[in-house]
Formats: structure tokens, C-alpha cells, sequence
């Protein structure tokens, strides 16, 4: 009786060393992309989504983390795989964080490197997708845009509990806008309309003392396609394209119109700034953005006593974004009449 009972515990001290194995993670089959046709503008890395907080994945209950793997980005109406895809391109991305008090371009710059990556990308854990823009930007020019039909790709997703392919996504990139606000057809390419500042106030017209209006003010932008320099010069232009000096903006913040280095230089024609492109440099807020950060702002104010003895201070600006690197120029054309500038 004693051996029997002595088996049996042996027995119960063995069968309870038994490791039982860990539960394998789950994949639904239902798991998937809520969005399937991405239309990222060319020119300007987007993240898609673009809030960080959302999602497009429905992971519909399937075990963290899963795993994004894309493939087989293909022509859209051929079917052909195309090979600009599967290349990697120099693009620059943020090492350090951008806090907008940078005061010298080799302090920004030292927070920047370059990377290498393709140019249409899925984030391995997040399912995120990413358009790059690579520091070259002819690469580009081989892109197919809309009206395209532009191009399929499949996705596979996967955790240790198996895999599935999720196919026929659609990417269908829109033509480059290397600024905005802009009135470029992001299909058609034509222009429509015109581009007028966002900010006219309290600005009275020189003819006959109303008030301006941002309709009375129309806003071109120039790059100069041959110099190398990272500049903004604003300009700004009477009735008859006459220039106007900026300095009879006497109560403009000129340190805070835009992130530059060193001093604005002035002329009786404009004024420039040395930058770093894109503009704003990264979504976050500064002095130089509106709140979100995901625009500039700049203003430009004068002060004059009008009727009554009243000081009037009036002002002129606009939300903008640029994005492509260069010699750009804003230019503000009073084209229906000019501002007063006169006392009273």
C-alpha cells in the first residue's frame, strides 16, 4: 500500500512540472483597413492618417503588436510592378525636436539627418502609411498623378497567430503644390480664381476712405527657378505695381514674421529673410504658426491717425504653407486701390 501511494505522488509531482504553453496569439479575419485609396499630395511627406491619435486599422480584437509588411506596388491599369517603388531615396527627417527657437541654420540642421527610404512606405507596427518627399525632387517627376489611376498595392499584416493579404489598396497621388494657399488644380493642373491674403484690417483705401477688403488685394507666389539660396522675401505693390516700401509697415514684429536666421535684409522694394524650408519646419506650435502648427502666419501692420485724432492700426497677412526649398517670394498687390498711409 505504502509503494502504491508512493507512485501516486510521484506521479502528481511530475504531471505538475508540466510547462503548459502559452496561448498563440489570434489574427481575426476581419481585421482591416478602414480608408483603401490614399490621394497624398506629391512634394510633402504625409502621414496617413495625418493625426497621430487616429487609426485606419480595424485590428477587430486580433493579438498586439501585429506586423505591416507592404508589397507589390503595381500600375494600376497595366498591372505591372513597378520598380520606382521598391527603390530607396534620401529623405530628411527630425533627429532632435524642432522647438522654433533655433537662432542660427547650423543649430537647425544639426537636428536633421538623412535617412533612406522608399517612397511609399507602411509603418511595421502602426499601419501607418507614408508618401516621402525625397530630397531630390525629379525622382518625382516619374510618379504617375491624377488623373491616373495611379497604382494598387496589398498589404500583409501578421502576428505569431498567422498572416493575411490585404489586397488592391489604392494609391492615386495628387499633382505636386509647392505652396499654399494656391489656386492650381490638383487634378487638371489649370488655374482658377485668384490667391488673396487671409488678414486685411482696418486698412482704409487712399481714393475715397473705405475699407479694404482682403478681395482688393490679390497675393503672387515666386520662386526663382536659378538661385540656390534658402530665402522668403515679401514685396508689396501699389495700384499700378508700383513697389511700396516695407518699412511704411511701421508697426510690423519684423523678428517674429517668420523663423530666419540673422537680420531681416531691407530694401525700398522688400524685405528678405534667410530660412529653412518646408515652412513651418514641422507641426508643432511656435510664434511663427497658428495654433495647431500646421500653418505660418504672417503680419504686417501700420499705424496712422485717422479722422477724430484716432489711432487706426491696420494690417495685412495671411496663413501660408511652403514646402518645396528655394528663393520664394510673396508678393501683396493693392490692385484696386492703394492703402493710406497718411495722417489725418
Amino acid at each position: 500500500m505504502k509503494r502504491l501511494l508512493l507512485v501516486l505522488l510521484t506521479m502528481g509531482g511530475i504531471s505538475g512540472c508540466v510547462k503548459i504553453p502559452a496561448d498563440a496569439d489570434y489574427l481575426s479575419q476581419g481585421a482591416g483597413y478602414t480608408q483603401t485609396v490614399f490621394q497624398p499630395i506629391l512634394g510633402r511627406t504625409s502621414i496617413m492618417p495625418q493625426d497621430a491619435f487616429a487609426t485606419i486599422f480595424n485590428a477587430d480584437n486580433s493579438t498586439l503588436p501585429l506586423t505591416f509588411k507592404m508589397s507589390k506596388v503595381r500600375d494600376a491599369e497595366t498591372g505591372d510592378t513597378v520598380d520606382l517603388f521598391n527603390k530607396t531615396f534620401d529623405v530628411l527627417v527630425w533627429k532632435q525636436p524642432y522647438t522654433g527657437l533655433e537662432k542660427t541654420r547650423e543649430e537647425l540642421e544639426k537636428k536633421r539627418a538623412i535617412e533612406k527610404h522608399r517612397l511609399f512606405e507602411v509603418r511595421e507596427h502602426s499601419g501607418q502609411l507614408v508618401m516621402w518627399t525625397p530630397v531630390d525632387k525629379a525622382y518625382l517627376n516619374a510618379v504617375k498623378v491624377q488623373p491616373s489611376k495611379g497604382y494598387n498595392f496589398d498589404i500583409e499584416v501578421s502576428n505569431s497567430g498567422g498572416s493575411k493579404i490585404i489586397r488592391n489598396m489604392q494609391l492615386k497621388p495628387m499633382r505636386p503644390q509647392p505652396y499654399w494657399p494656391n489656386n492650381i488644380d490638383q487634378v487638371t493642373g489649370n488655374a482658377y480664381g485668384t490667391l488673396n491674403p487671409t488678414i486685411l484690417y482696418n486698412m482704409k483705401s487712399y481714393k475715397d476712405n473705405t475699407f479694404l477688403s482682403s478681395s482688393d488685394c490679390q497675393m503672387v507666389f515666386y520662386k526663382d527657378p536659378e538661385s540656390k539660396e534658402n530665402t522668403l522675401t515679401f514685396e508689396f505693390r501699389d495700384s499700378s505695381y508700383q513697389p511700396i516700401d516695407p518699412k511704411m509697415f511701421n508697426i510690423t514684429q519684423w523678428d517674429r514674421v517668420c523663423h530666419h536666421f540673422g537680420d531681416p535684409v531691407f530694401t525700398p522694394e522688400n524685405v528678405t529673410y534667410q530660412v529653412a524650408y518646408p515652412i513651418p519646419l514641422a507641426g508643432i506650435t511656435t510664434q511663427y504658426t497658428i495654433d495647431n502648427g500646421l500653418a505660418a502666419k504672417v503680419q504686417f501692420g501700420f499705424s496712422r491717425i485717422g479722422a477724430g485724432g484716432i489711432r487706426q492700426d491696420a494690417y495685412i497677412g495671411t496663413l501660408l504653407n511652403i514646402y518645396e526649398p528655394g528663393a520664394w517670394k510673396i508678393i501683396f498687390w493693392f490692385y484696386r486701390d492703394n492703402p493710406d498711409f497718411r495722417n489725418n
